[in-house]
């Protein structure tokens, strides 16, 4: 028989284990908890940054479970608790701590824990700008595993990467894969705001709708789900069904739960109306719009595009331009407008300085003036068709000035840009005219290339598909980088991306390759210099 002592010993031991049991259990219960409070916190700001508490809260995660390994390392949480800990710096952008503790799973017996790892570390490859290694190593993982969960995941994962790639075709492919497999609601979210991204930028309308409203279906994001319904009624104005924009935004102004996003709706509801031609209404509204949303994108995008609609017939007012770029810069926020609007500001005080040397000049020779203000409208500013009207000045009025053949020739390049066949009559004019010039040679032998192949002419297309489809334009910036490397127009794309991976992405690590391409390459230019600051704000050695 058990003696009393030796009773109490063994029940001491039982209730020993019994409350280390506890106590690890409830040290990884606490790391879980932090996990899914920060989890929670990122699903639903999808979207736009990352928010501090959620940074907070995977740190918390983070420190716990490493009182799990420290303090509990036979237990049955080991494991569990660094796949925890991975996922964790992996969120907070710690790619390397993540790394390290991917790879101390590699050993694993059990099956899950080994997969994880796997995918997991496909994942920080891609992150360390290593994407073929990434997608070779996840198309093997999912060549491995009979878990659709995981696959799903998978499929996911290598659509952004080939989104990221400019691969439109793989991403559809693996995308729409993971939409057939995928059980996990979250995970469909993910893949359906994919899919609709990919399908408004190649201007799928009706398969974006579709895709968006599936997001909608599926989301517990409020962020995903305001950027969806924006979307829908972006989508709906560019196919002209004017009606269903309008009464969509009408209905979420009268919703609370869209409360934070009322000055987009308010916004769409004016770019409808300029889209309809119904310029003074827009003028106004735009104006009213800035001033009750002070110090916001929406104010910033507003007097952007007013400084625009200045620039253009019939309310060509170089001074009023000027003036909407100046309150645009003086918003204390962070837009990509922002950058645009810098890269302009020069140009147009440039023409206000002319348009008073002008009208100080009378009837004396002007043909330099106005030469020089319809280069900047052209080729600085990409208003085309104003610009006409000075270099026709000069064709019509003042054929012997030196300065004919050149206008002659902007003329032809205008028309060729805009597919006129007024083209042919200012190509001849020169061919027949001079035909020893360098004009003459610049047509004859075709160089004169389109000008989606010009890196100045790319730019302006860039720009001008900001506002309208912004993931259209930020691939014709890519392509200007791709096509040049050493004029104005690559270090303005350079730092367009840049600041936009960095801003409003709060991508710090496609930030930093565009960065540190103008700190290498032109460090000499304004924006090299601003690409450098920057990077040492960021501590990029």
């Amino acid at each position: 028989m058990i003696s009393e002592f030796n009773s109490k010993i063994i029940k001491s031991l039982c209730l020993l284990i019994f409350l280390q049991a506890c106590a690890y259990f409830n040290t990884f219960y606490n790391a879980e908890e932090h996990y899914r409070i920060a989890e929670e916190i990122r699903i639903q700001s999808l979207g736009s940054s990352l928010p501090a508490r959620a940074i907070q809260e995977y740190g918390k995660a983070i420190e716990k479970s490493d009182k799990v390994l420290s303090d509990y390392s036979d237990s049955d949480y080991v494991e569990n608790a660094i796949l925890l800990k991975g996922k964790s710096h992996f969120f907070r952008r710690e790619y390397d701590s993540a790394k390290d503790a991917f790879i101390s799973l590699q050993d694993s017996d059990d099956i899950f824990f080994l997969n994880e790892t796997k995918y997991w570390l496909a994942l920080c490859k891609w992150k360390d700008l290593k994407s073929q290694p990434a997608i070779n190593d996840l198309k093997n993982l999912l060549a491995d595993t009979d878990s659709e969960e995981l696959q799903s995941r998978i499929y996911l994962t290598l659509g952004e990467i080939y989104l990221e790639n400019k691969d439109s075709d793989s991403a559809f492919y693996h995308l729409n894969l993971g939409a057939e497999t995928s059980k996990d609601r979250f995970t469909r979210e993910q893949i359906y705001f994919q899919i609709a991204e990919l399908s408004y930028d190649k201007e799928i309308y009706e398969q974006a709708l579709n895709s968006y409203q599936k997001v909608l279906n599926n989301s517990i994001s409020i962020n995903r789900i305001r950027e969806s319904n924006l979307k829908i009624i972006q989508t709906y104005r560019l196919l002209g069904d004017i009606e269903q924009s309008k009464n969509r935004i009408e209905r979420l102004l009268l919703n609370e739960d869209f409360s934070s996003i009322k000055s987009d709706l308010r916004l769409e509801l004016i770019k409808i109306e300029l889209d309809q031609g119904n310029i003074d209404f827009s003028i106004e509204n735009l104006d009213r719009i800035a001033q009750d949303y002070p110090n916001t994108k929406v104010a910033i995008e507003a007097y952007y595009i007013l400084s625009k609609l200045y620039l253009e017939s019939p309310n060509l007012d170089f001074q009023k331009s000027n003036f909407f770029m100046n309150e645009a810069m003086k918003q204390n926020a962070n837009s990509n407008h922002k950058v645009l609007i810098s890269n302009k500001r020069e140009s147009v005080s440039k023409l206000i300085e002319l348009d008073m040397a002008l009208k100080k000049q009378g009837n004396i020779e002007k043909s330099s003036i106005l030469y020089r203000m319809g280069e900047i409208l052209a080729f600085d500013l990409g208003n085309l068709k104003d610009s006409i009207t000075y270099f026709e000045y000069i064709t019509n009025n003042a054929q012997e000035s030196p300065i004919f053949p050149s206008a002659t020739f902007a003329l032809y390049s205008i028309h060729n840009t805009l597919n006129d066949s007024r083209e042919i009559e200012y190509r001849e004019l020169i061919l027949n005219s001079y035909p020893d010039s360098d004009f003459a040679k610049f047509i004859i032998k075709d160089q004169n290339l389109k000008a989606s192949h010009r890196p100045s002419e790319m730019l302006l297309e860039a720009e001008s598909l900001w506002s309208k489809n912004s993931e259209k334009s930020l691939e014709v910036y890519r392509d200007i980088l791709n096509t040049d490397s050493s004029t104005e127009s690559s270090n303005i794309a350079a730092y367009f991306l840049g600041y936009y991976y960095d801003y409003e992405l709060s991508n710090v690590d496609s930030a930093i390759i565009y960065y540190q391409w103008l700190a290498d390459k032109h460090p000499n230019s304004k924006q090299g210099k601003l690409a450098e600051r920057r990077l040492e704000s960021l501590n990029v050695q």
